[in-house]
């Protein structure tokens, strides 16, 4: 919580009227403990059992995804796990917040961030909306965060972290804060008494929900090579931030001295999207291996897809959000750990060209394969087969449906049995685009005219071709431009009728892509397909393939398992590891007056109510960030931090999982959701798509950032 601007009042001036304040705001507050004694720490308790009251049945009760407003999913991922901290969001929902705003304080935004996040939990908890829209919250934490302020992708920690501080003094009950050089603990001290006096002075400069809630307390101890000397220190956190333990380097040895990947993924995106996306994850890849013969193996392996795949496979680099190019050459997997690789059907060999297709809020590209005879009509046809799993069929209305879709029931049927041919289903799915964009007026029905117009005033996307550098929209298929060509697409590609070829001008267009939005409030979207990251898990362990074949002859064997399972418990142990400051980051002994390298051992002293846990995945090094995907093991319930802290308070120590921000991807190239408890159930948030899951859903290797709530106050 501590800011690094000094303020430069003494503290003389100001502490007796801190102190005043700071008990008067104590008086106020309901403290409802129960049987079990409170903490030691404990300032305020919230019965988040209250919050039903400040709902209704139609309330969505939290279960409100948030608009992605253009790679915004950092944002949304955060909102979710912030907002399904109950204590808190009682707190605004109740409105006690208004009394706490300060608008004095200057490190503060005048109270509108709160208003702000206020106004959003009404949309996310108490309206009757299923899609909130972050956009005013956004500009505003934006206006004092200059990373905030544009639509580029950041870090869900990070937004975290800034937001829980800014809201901290919009609400701080300490207006003018005051300058406190602290000394390090006495020698007449004990660590409890020490810890409580680093502790009164924090509250003098952080008093607000955010302290009572977020806030623990580290104990630091530094010790000087030169003299001896030792400081030790209590300082405040928010977050609790974890390098994950590296249990690999230990195994190198015992894997011949080559260099392993536990893990290696390739997605691979079915043709026309109907059948989901699956994830090969490689266990155990020799690093040194080139993908040309990985790509081998698994074209050998034909199993770990679809049973009636039979086309050839080819491949595609993905990085930064966009698919660079084919993978034809022999480079290494270690090169492209940091890439999204994609794997594709070859679906006819005169449909030579091949043009992205981009969907909203999804990692997996698709790929519309074209010939260069190709009119505008088929590639229409194309795009409506990749999206059709998406909605309901236009030809009937929302009461006429459940009875008479039948085509969105041979879909159904389509994904779950294997048997059912591709060529049947594409047939079905182009009849029904027959006779939603090709039939005659004066051949209609009136009824299938009267649905075709309901589904066009209510049309559930958007296709459009988007430049890259201005983000300028061409429309391919809007309401506007449902059964015409626009004004801007005749202009960029020549095209003035449906039966005119196109592709060669398209392909060459190198500044546009073609992409797909979904309009999530339409009541023709298909909710139950909305999972445009959901995917299919296929795992295979390399360990007994004998790859990089001129590697010495006597050197293989088959690769060991590395039984390298991380847990959160390694990592919280590692934690309070006694480490050596490097250079560049030497410590000023106050004693023999100069920098040092000493030694630092960081220790969990007091921790608060709920506890934010995020895992050190992006790492830098030399000149490039890298990701660590390792798989961290941790508790959903009943996690005994007692273990891992030093303080007297270790009977308030079991806390249980409410909150998971994922990351999915690269450094480059990344999506986050999130997975949290909701009224005692999961549920999956992804953007504006909320589906209920298991809590084993919490549990990945995409766990970026944990909410835990300790069970006692």
């Amino acid at each position: 919580m501590e800011k690094s601007s000094q303020e430069n009042e003494s503290i003389e001036d100001t502490s007796k009227n801190d102190n005043e304040q700071t008990n008067n705001k104590r008086s106020e507050l309901s403290l409802e403990g129960g049987k079990t004694p409170l903490s030691m720490y404990t300032r305020r308790v919230i019965d988040i059992s209250k919050i039903s009251k400040y709902l209704t049945e139609e309330s969505t009760h939290g279960l409100c995804g948030g608009k992605n407003l253009g790679n915004t999913c950092f944002m949304n991922s955060s909102i979710a796990c912030i907002s399904n901290c109950t204590e808190l969001t009682y707190y605004f929902l109740s409105g006690e917040y208004k009394k706490d705003i300060n608008k004095e304080n200057k490190l503060g935004m005048e109270g509108r961030l709160a208003i702000s996040w206020g106004n959003l939990l009404q949309q996310y908890w108490v309206e009757k909306t299923r899609v909130g829209n972050p956009a005013e919250f956004k500009r505003t934490l934006g206006d004092k965060v200059k990373m905030f302020r544009g639509f580029g992708q950041q870090d869900s920690n990070e937004f975290m972290n800034f937001f829980i501080d800014y809201l901290n003094e919009d609400l701080n009950g300490t207006t003018q804060k005051p300058y406190i050089e602290l000394d390090s603990k006495k020698e007449n001290e004990t660590d409890e008494q020490c810890s409580k006096r680093f502790w009164e002075c924090n509250l003098k400069r952080n008093d607000s929900i955010i302290t009572d809630l977020f806030c623990g307390q580290y104990k630091s101890t530094i010790i000087c090579p030169e003299c001896g000397n030792i400081n030790i220190t209590f300082d405040p956190f928010n977050t609790l931030t974890l390098p994950l333990v590296n249990k690999n380097e230990e195994n190198n040895n015992a894997n011949n001295g080559y260099d392993y990947l536990d893990e290696f993924h390739i997605f691979y995106v079915p043709k026309f999207s109907l059948r989901k996306p699956v994830r090969i994850i490689i266990k155990n890849i020799m690093k040194s291996m080139n993908l040309d013969e990985l790509f081998k193996v698994l074209d050998n392996k034909r199993d770990f897809i679809y049973k009636d795949l039979i086309n050839e496979l080819f491949y595609l680099n993905v990085s930064n959000g966009e698919l660079v190019d084919f993978i034809e050459d022999i480079s290494n997997i270690e090169d492209h750990t940091e890439d999204f690789i994609f794997c594709y059907d070859v679906l006819d060999e005169l449909e030579n060209i091949k043009i992205p297709l981009y969907f909203s809020d999804s990692q997996f590209p698709r790929i519309i394969s074209t010939t260069t005879d190709m009119t505008f009509e088929e590639l229409r046809k194309k795009l409506y087969l990749n999206i059709r799993k998406y909605i309901y069929s236009p030809l009937y209305l929302i009461e006429e449906r459940n009875e008479k879709d039948t085509v969105s029931k041979e879909i159904q049927n389509y994904l779950h049995n294997m048997n059912i041919k591709d060529e049947s289903i594409i047939q079905i799915i182009e009849e029904e685009y027959k006779n939603i964009f090709n039939n005659e007026d004066n051949k209609q029905d009136e009824n299938i005219k009267k649905n075709i117009n309901a589904f066009i005033n209510d049309l559930p996307f958007e296709i459009y071709l988007k430049e890259k550098e201005t983000e300028k929209k061409v429309i391919i298929i809007d309401k506007n431009n449902f059964s015409n060509i626009s004004n801007d697409l005749t202009e960029l590609l020549g095209i003035k009728s449906f039966e005119e070829t196109f592709t060669e001008k398209l392909s060459a267009l190198e500044n546009y892509d073609l992409h797909v939005d979904f309009n999530i409030n339409s009541k023709y979207i298909n909710n139950k397909e909305m999972k445009l990251n959901s995917c299919l898990i296929y795992k295979t362990d390399f360990k007994n393939v004998k790859a990089n074949q001129s590697k010495n002859k006597n050197n293989k064997k088959n690769i060991k398992s590395s039984n390298s399972k991380i847990t959160l418990g390694d990592c919280l142990q590692n934690f309070s590891k006694e480490e050596k400051l490097e250079s560049g980051n030497e410590w000023y002994c106050p004693k023999c007056k100069k920098h040092t390298l000493a030694t630092k051992k960081m220790e969990l002293y007091y921790l608060p109510k709920i506890l934010i846990i995020c895992f050190k995945r992006f790492i830098r090094e030399s000149y490039r960030w890298r990701k660590n995907e390792e798989f961290v093991d941790f508790p959903i319930n009943k996690l005994n931090m007692g273990d891992y802290m030093i303080g007297p308070d270790k009977s308030h120590s079991l806390y249980n999982l409410f909150a998971v921000s994922q990351h999915y991807g690269s450094t480059g190239f990344g999506h986050y959701t999130a997975v949290c408890k909701n009224f005692d159930k999961w549920y999956s948030y992804n953007d504006s798509s909320i589906h209920p899951c298991s809590e084993n859903d919490a549990r990945s290797s995409a766990a970026y950032v944990l909410f835990y709530r300790r069970e006692t106050d």
